[in-house]
């Protein structure tokens, strides 16, 4: 008898899940997806990224450099302090340019521990992040560091 109840209430579970779902499936909106129209847009994002980390324009670098005779890239050279975290600048860039299909993929160099972010687009690199350590600077306020104990391989 108790198993009788059992089975008529997981029926009647399901169901109800399966009206929600429904539900939820015709009456929600879908997520729009941002156009990159040009691609000042993405020095753009770049740029208002890096000031939100109080990075100052005398620490970055930029240049341009001729792929062929319509495409050219540009690589921008940031210096930052050595304890500065890269991986959260590498998360933020990540989560502001996901919306336009820009995808971010770093790569690291040991030992200097520099790190290269790629911005691909439609599988082509459009920009490309260079970040060093510079010994000269100090870590600002509001900047992202390192955190005590963090382990040796975890790259920042």
């Amino acid at each position: 008898m108790q198993s009788e109840f059992r089975r008529k209430l997981i029926v009647i579970l399901l169901a109800l899940s399966c009206f929600l779902a429904g539900y939820l499936l015709i009456n929600t909106t879908p997520v729009s997806q941002k156009k990159l129209v040009h691609s000042s847009q993405i020095d753009s994002l770049i740029t208002l990224t890096l000031q939100d980390f109080n990075i100052s324009q005398d620490q970055i670098r930029k240049r341009d450099i001729q792929v062929d005779s319509v495409f050219s890239r540009s690589v921008y050279t940031v210096r930052v302090a050595p304890n500065f975290s890269k991986t959260t600048l590498h998360y933020t860039l990540k989560e502001e340019l996901w919306p336009y299909k820009v995808n971010p993929i770093a790569t690291v160099q040991f030992p200097e521990r520099d790190m290269r972010l790629h911005l691909f687009v439609n599988d082509q690199i459009h920009r490309t992040l260079i970040i060093r350590d510079d010994h000269d600077l100090t870590l600002q306020r509001n900047q992202p560091e390192i955190l005590p104990g963090q382990d040796s391989h975890e790259v920042d």
